[in-house]
């Protein structure tokens, strides 16, 4: 189990790395990265690995992130967002949750295969959109050459 807090106490978004869709924050999740102006955030994760349980590669996984206090009265106009009246955004609020559950193969054949079934729910005020997303994820490596 994980309780992490995270807080941006800049005037603009958490930067990702140049030229990537890459970031490295403790409160990142599926969807939202909580890294907004002022944002500050928490986040609960719990996992389970059932191998101590008699069923070796079978895992689920499940966390909560909350954001609230993200304020855009000071961001660049890279970063800015504003509402329907050109006000910069203020006091935004959002959630994520995620489930996950993966199998991994144990045969001589399958030993390298995987299959992960991920879901996850945001709700988020003017700034983001809401999402509801299931991914099936099937991992298998081949040998090309």
């Amino acid at each position: 189990m994980a309780l992490t807090h995270q807080r941006n106490n800049g005037d603009d978004d958490f930067d990702y790395l140049r030229q990537s869709d890459s970031i490295f924050l403790d409160n990142s999740i599926q969807y939202s990265d909580f890294n907004s102006p002022k944002e500050r955030s928490w986040m609960l994760r719990y996992d389970l690995d059932m191998a101590s349980y008699g069923v070796p590669g079978l895992s689920f996984m499940t966390r909560y992130g909350k954001g609230s206090d993200a304020d855009y009265s000071n961001a660049n106009s890279v970063y800015m967002r504003r509402d329907g009246n050109g006000d910069p955004l203020t006091d935004q609020k959002r959630w994520e949750r995620e489930y996950r559950s993966e199998i991994r193969g144990a045969g001589r054949r399958s030993q390298d295969l995987s299959l992960r079934v991920r879901q996850a729910t945001t709700r988020a005020t003017a700034f983001e959109s809401d999402l509801d997303e299931v991914r099936l994820i099937v991992e298998y490596p081949l040998s090309v050459l």
